[in-house]
């Protein structure tokens, strides 16, 4: 039966309040499945339609891939790679060119988000020992796992995401699609990801600022702000600052005392300290942990240090667009109740955020300096609410099952390639992770992106409301019209659409909304789907210009004391250069005709 005429109107405004609210941050796992569960509420989509993509083989595959790297992270294989890719003695343009090169293939066969997780503090560290400025190295190892990502399948799970609606659409009305295997678009991705890698290594040095200056190894582009007290009758009450040794730190400067209410700014040396008095100290990571060991300070209760003191270890955290605290004080939120915490330094973009620690207002991006247990790196390292969960020093997990680790991956993707079916070797592989003592069972299930899994499935139920309200071919049409009947300008205005959203909401759900698009328009221009499928594969991870768009992106942004512009400087030529070798080599390999 015809859909009726509403049906497209009621599918296209839902598409559109999607966006709007993925654009201002809100969850999209959230924010796809309101829309499908909408769209059933008004008829428009079949329940059982709209639940059939939680059983997708793309969806389990992904689940199953999370769990394979999850494995490979906590016996320290990933840090294995990292050492060899972080070689000393190089000069920034030779380390620049290693790192990228070596971060791009390993990225092909290890899911780009903890490469990153595991890469960003030991490239903080590299860039402290050769007197780099980290500004310069983390974001071109971002943008390398992100173009190595497109080599294979399982490179980044937005392939997955669109394996997984191909493989729902290719035995059905949609004509021209094959089920998408692990090496299909690798001579693509390839050529995309060389070009890529050369423009890094030629741009990176002229084009990312030294956002602190190196002056020394202690050094660090990373600004924090530490709020601690004077222990009343302890080693430093009563004495001057010069004499309580905090006037001259490495690092680091007292930037104001708190007592009894008022505030006494940069202070001078010979200011006396009184027991009670809160002293802000601003500077670098490595400094502030420094200060926890001068006898005569604590931490801040004020609503994020805990009661009683949790030992020396030190962690930061990159808060993600899914902590549940956002838009609330650390204090509002109960952190300290929450995490069995102590968050006693805040970094914001670069910068030193002002105020008491329990005061401030928690950010997408925000880093913390946190005291705590091992309990909360066991319970948080793949939680949701942080994109990055690191120790400031430690070595790894299970380090003597790493090589166990290796070799389940390696036998995952020879027959993934072998037999061309990635979902039964992923499952094998997750299984073998946890019978061979690589990852516990209740790590397993810790390192399940519930989110990314709703959005896929969610997805997958837009993408039949698309096709069944006729929303896909009228759009589709329309593309087709925009591109004067070329089939090559039609593709570019898919490459073009998913790019521009995916620099903006979720690669995932861009990825969702647009295929059904990209597909409606083949179909009206008569020609193969399968470019315009890899069109938006490829420009779903081409989220190079905003820091917004990719979670990797944000976990570097904080930690590397970026600044939005920066990613716009660096990575919108980079975003134009993918899409021209992205293009050209489609057009290359398959035969696309002029529609009539």
């Amino acid at each position: 039966m015809d859909p009726a005429w509403w049906q497209p109107w009621m599918v296209g405004g839902a598409l559109v309040c999607a966006i709007v609210l993925l654009v201002r941050g809100r969850a999209p796992d959230m924010v796809l499945m309101a829309a499908v569960v909408g769209l059933v509420l008004f008829g428009v989509l079949d329940p059982g339609v709209a639940v059939a993509g939680f059983g997708n083989v793309g969806l389990l595959t992904v689940a199953a891939l999370f769990i394979v790297a999850a494995g490979m992270q906590t016996t320290g294989t990933i840090r294995w790679v990292a050492a060899i890719i972080l070689r000393p003695g190089a000069s920034l343009r030779a380390a620049l060119t290693n790192m990228c090169v070596t971060t791009a293939g390993a990225s092909a066969f290890v899911n780009n988000t903890p490469l990153v997780a595991v890469l960003t503090p030991a490239s903080i560290e590299y860039a402290r020992r050769e007197r780099f400025s980290p500004s310069k190295l983390l974001i071109p190892m971002c943008f390398a796992t992100t173009l190595g990502g497109t080599i294979t399948l399982i490179g980044t799970s937005t392939n997955l995401v669109v394996a997984g609606l191909v493989e729902s659409d290719a035995k059905s009305a949609a004509a021209g699609l094959k089920p998408i295997g692990f090496f299909d678009f690798s001579i693509i991705g390839l050529v995309v990801a060389a070009v890529g890698v050369a423009y890094i290594v030629l741009a990176a040095p002229k084009l990312l600022p030294d956002r602190v200056p190196v002056l020394e190894p202690g050094a660090d582009s990373r600004q924090y702000t530490a709020r601690l007290a004077v222990v009343p009758g302890g080693a430093i009450d009563g004495r001057s600052i010069v004499d309580a040794g905090l006037r001259r730190l490495s690092g680091l400067f007292l930037v104001e005392i708190e007592r009894e209410g008022e505030s006494i700014a940069a202070p001078a040396p010979e200011q006396r300290l009184r027991g009670n008095d809160h002293l802000v100290f601003a500077g670098a990571v490595v400094e502030i942990a420094s200060l926890r060991a001068i006898p005569g300070l604590r931490a801040v209760d004020d609503g994020s240090a805990p009661a009683a003191k949790r030992g020396t270890r030190l962690v930061e955290a990159v808060v993600s667009n899914s902590f549940p605290g956002l838009n609330q004080s650390i204090r509002e939120f109960g952190f300290r109740a929450r995490y069995d915490a102590a968050v006693i330094a805040v970094a914001r973009n670069g910068e030193r955020v002002l105020g008491r620690i329990g005061d401030i207002t928690l950010q997408t991006g925000d880093t913390l300096l946190v005291e705590t247990s091992d309990a909360f790196l066991e319970r948080n390292r793949t939680s949701r609410d942080f994109y990055l969960v690191s120790q400031l020093a430690g070595g790894e997990i299970r380090p003597e099952r790493a090589g166990i680790a290796l070799t389940i991956v390696v036998l995952m993707i020879a027959a993934a390639t072998y037999t061309g079916d990635m979902l039964g070797p992923a499952l094998v592989a997750a299984i073998a992770m946890v019978v061979t003592g690589c990852l516990r069972a209740s790590e397993a299930r810790a390192s399940i992106d519930l989110s990314i899994l709703l959005v896929i499935g969610a997805g997958l139920g837009l993408s039949r409301a698309v096709e069944s309200s006729g929303l896909g071919s009228t759009l589709g049409q329309l593309i087709v019209d925009l591109g004067s009947g070329s089939v090559i300008a039609s593709l570019v205005c898919v490459y073009l659409a998913t790019t521009v959203l995916t620099n903006f909401i979720s690669n995932a759900a861009a990825a969702a909304i647009i295929y059904p698009l990209a597909l409606g328009t083949a179909i009206q221009a008569h020609t193969d789907p399968m470019p315009f499928v890899f069109a938006v594969l490829f420009a779903a991870s081409a989220a190079f210009s905003t820091p917004i768009g990719y979670q990797t992106n944000l976990m570097v942004y904080g930690p590397g004391g970026y600044r939005f512009s920066d990613f716009v400087r660096f990575g919108l030529p980079l975003n134009l250069i993918a899409l021209v070798v992205t293009i050209a080599m489609l057009v290359w390999k398959y035969p696309l005709t002029v529609a009539p």
